[in-house]
């Protein structure tokens, strides 16, 4: 759930507002495609498929051209930058979020941005990241890049030995859960960073990781923003930032389907063997779970055939789960 902090500090003429945010990188995946911002200001926006970044398609036009000058600066590791776009801090935010949910290969942004305004207009002048400390200078941050990069890679060669795209779908959920510990309080935990190299993460590093894995392998994976509805205490608790949950959205032969690793690990945590109550299921089978802000606008989920039951035999089902109030 996204939290906010605001500091002001004017000077000539900018205010200076900071904001908190909950929170591969190929650059073959997009082509240039020109918008004009202004009559001055000509920006080449790139275009990025929608159907593998669907956050990006869910935005404005000059949205777009946010993300597109947000992933180019983020790409090349660039902290602070002039905003080439004219626009407010309503539709930076938007676009900082599309980026963020469509791209876990940025395991280096921290959880916090800042921007300067012009007060007159209220439009950006300056936008201001924040890395994590794995990343603060240029050869920490290659160093963090060969460290993800090569736990990746360990992960994705043992897939790729699969000879279906649901059994690779298996092998990298059940990875992300027989190596990974839910810690609330664990570094990075917003990031895919905490899962593959810290071990350790909440349900925002375990979606996101699942979702690189995926996109390396090349089966089309989305990170879903949400909450998780009709529970109290327990496994989760709707009131608060309780509430706010996080999980993934496949593609497996045109068909979508509704995945929660952390879900299934804690499921399985509980019963004491793995089991895979939240393992590709419809919307309508995807109980306590609700999308919220531009997850909405995802594909709906409807696909049965690969459900883990239909493939892989008998599990506990997501229905037959039963929620305890921890109080």
């Amino acid at each position: 759930m996204k939290k906010v902090s605001v500091r002001l500090l004017v000077f000539a003429l900018l205010i200076s507002l900071a904001v908190s945010l909950t929170a591969c990188f190929d650059m073959d995946d997009f082509s240039l495609e020109t918008t004009t911002i202004s009559t001055t200001t000509p920006y080449k926006r790139k275009s990025f498929d929608a159907s593998m970044y669907p956050y990006f398609g869910t935005l404005s036009e000059k949205g777009k051209d946010i993300y597109s000058q947000l992933y180019e600066e983020i790409y090349s590791g660039n902290k602070s930058f002039e905003c080439k776009v004219s626009c407010t801090a309503e539709d930076l935010t938007k676009a900082i979020d599309a980026v963020m949910n469509d791209h876990p290969e940025f395991f280096w942004l921290d959880n916090k941005y800042a921007y300067t305004y012009d007060p007159v207009d209220g439009s950006i002048k300056e936008v201001t990241l924040e890395f994590y400390d794995f990343a603060e200078t240029p050869e920490k941050l290659h160093s963090a890049k060969v460290k993800f990069e090569q736990a990746s890679d360990a992960v994705i060669n043992q897939a790729r030995l699969k000879p279906t795209v649901v059994e690779r779908e298996l092998y990298i959920h059940n990875y992300i859960c027989q190596y990974t510990s839910y810690d609330e309080a664990a570094p990075y935990n917003q990031s895919a960073y905490s899962v593959l190299v810290e071990h350790k993460s909440v349900c925002a590093g375990y979606s996101r990781a699942f979702q690189y894995l995926m996109n390396k392998l090349s089966i089309t994976c989305y990170y879903v923003t949400g909450r998780t509805d009709g529970l109290e205490g327990g496994v989760a608790n709707v009131t608060g930032e309780g509430g706010s949950h996080s999980w993934n959205i496949v593609l497996i032969e045109g068909q979508y389907y509704n995945v929660d690793c952390l879900w299934n690990d804690t499921a399985s945590d509980t019963y004491g063997s793995p089991i895979y109550p939240f393992f590709n299921l419809t919307d309508g089978e995807f109980v306590y779970h609700a999308r919220v802000d531009m997850a909405v606008k995802l594909p709906r989920c409807n696909g049965t055939k690969f459900k883990y039951s239909n493939v892989f035999g008998q599990t506990v089902e997501a229905e037959s789960i039963v929620f305890e109030n921890a109080a």
